[in-house]
């Protein structure tokens, strides 16, 4: 996390009962990592990356590794039930990314939530914020990881470690432009008043459901600012959001 920083993140939804629930009581949903739509994310093969790391590494990056390999199978077991148990919540980085619109949000009949955090909530102990950061898009992250970054001093290794596993994903996926904020529970997380700085809805949500999130979002999250997606003139494909 960077100094005084604001984050701000873009979350995909779309209108139904979770959505109206989450206004309502101002607050994000927490998953564990096999709840994720994708069946490889979260689930990297430990043994693998240390093994190929540990067979490309020199001198004592080498060895270190196959300290961690000789350990045997309690240490891979043990990171594996840890992280199993974290929470993690995913943003995206674009408003204008066409297809998370089709893929997240009901195909343009849904809202884009922006949410504004300020570094001292994430900082905030009570909030137990594990780590904040982009997803990394590469067909062998943690072994890269390994083999160059990681640090070999136990207690900085295991800070870095499940930030790495959790934000490594596929190349396919790049189009997301993923951010993750990591709990160390899962489940509901409430959110200030303010947080929520604008909701964009897209090119199909429906007048009814448009006027409904606007007044959820007012009176339960302190939203001020609404727009909404619409064809740019410029491009055959291209989108743009103007204010309402």
């Amino acid at each position: 996390m960077s100094e005084s920083a604001d984050y701000r993140y873009f979350k995909y939804r779309t209108v139904n009962k979770r959505l109206i629930e989450s206004l309502v009581g101002s607050h994000l949903h927490f998953s564990k990592p096999d709840k994720l739509n994708d069946p490889f994310d979260c689930r990297l093969d430990l043994r693998g990356s240390f093994f190929r790391a540990g067979s490309s590494a020199t001198g004592r990056r080498r060895t270190w590794l196959e300290s961690a390999l000789n350990q045997g199978e309690k240490f891979f077991e043990t990171c594996e039930q840890t992280f199993a148990n974290l929470g993690i919540c995913s943003f995206s980085l674009d408003l204008l990314a066409t297809l998370m619109w089709s893929h997240y949000a009901d195909e343009h009949r849904g809202v884009c939530l922006l949410y504004r955090f300020p570094e001292s909530f994430f900082l905030d102990a009570k909030n137990n914020i594990f780590g904040v950061d982009k997803v990394r898009y590469c067909d062998d992250s943690l072994t890269d990881w390994l083999t160059n970054d990681a640090p070999m001093e136990l207690i900085k290794f295991l800070s870095e470690f499940p930030k790495i596993y959790l934000t490594a994903k596929s190349p396919a996926w790049r189009y997301e432009g993923e951010a993750r904020v990591i709990r160390t529970d899962e489940g509901l997380l409430n959110i200030p008043c303010g947080f929520l700085e604008q909701v964009c809805f897209g090119l199909r949500t429906p007048q009814a459901d448009i006027e409904l999130v606007m007044k959820l979002a007012t009176d339960y999250c302190g939203c001020k600012q609404f727009c909404r997606i619409v064809r740019d003139q410029n491009s055959d494909f291209g989108i743009t959001a103007v204010e309402l």
